[in-house]
């Protein structure tokens, strides 16, 4: 039996954090959550994440400062990382690492279940298992 993905959820909005945590979480992902960038860099540095979801807008440290971060300590996890913005693609250009995957808010939950999926192709985990269908 493998162990099950993990991901980690980093936003500073709580209804983000918790619908994108259940989404994940019927996907058969263990999910972590962080408040803003600083905490989700404190679990960054203890755990490894099959998928990490990163809002670029947040107090302390933002979503860029994450990036950044990853970039220089952990740059293989750079292509499992979702960044949402309401803000648009002409946010997401700015920054550096640039983002491999890109979601805006308000967002699709089938896109965001896509670039999941993406996420597990570029850093070669398994997929999760299908999502029962309701009945």
């Amino acid at each position: 039996m493998t162990a099950p993905l993990k991901a980690l959820v980093i936003d500073d909005d709580v209804a983000i954090r918790v619908l994108v945590t259940r989404i994940l979480e019927r996907r058969s992902f263990v999910v972590d959550s962080a408040r803003d960038g600083a905490e989700g860099i404190e679990k960054l540095a203890t755990a490894q994440y099959a998928v990490i979801i990163l809002d670029l807008m947040m107090p302390r440290i933002d979503g860029a400062g994450v990036l950044k971060y990853l970039a220089e300590f952990h740059p293989a996890q750079l292509p499992t990382v979702i960044v949402m913005t309401a803000f648009g693609a002409k946010a997401a250009e700015q920054l550096f690492p640039p983002p491999a995957h890109l979601l805006e808010k308000p967002f699709d939950v089938d896109a965001l279940v896509r670039e999941v999926g993406e996420c597990l192709q570029a850093s070669e985990a398994p997929p999760p298992p299908p999502t029962p269908a309701a009945g």
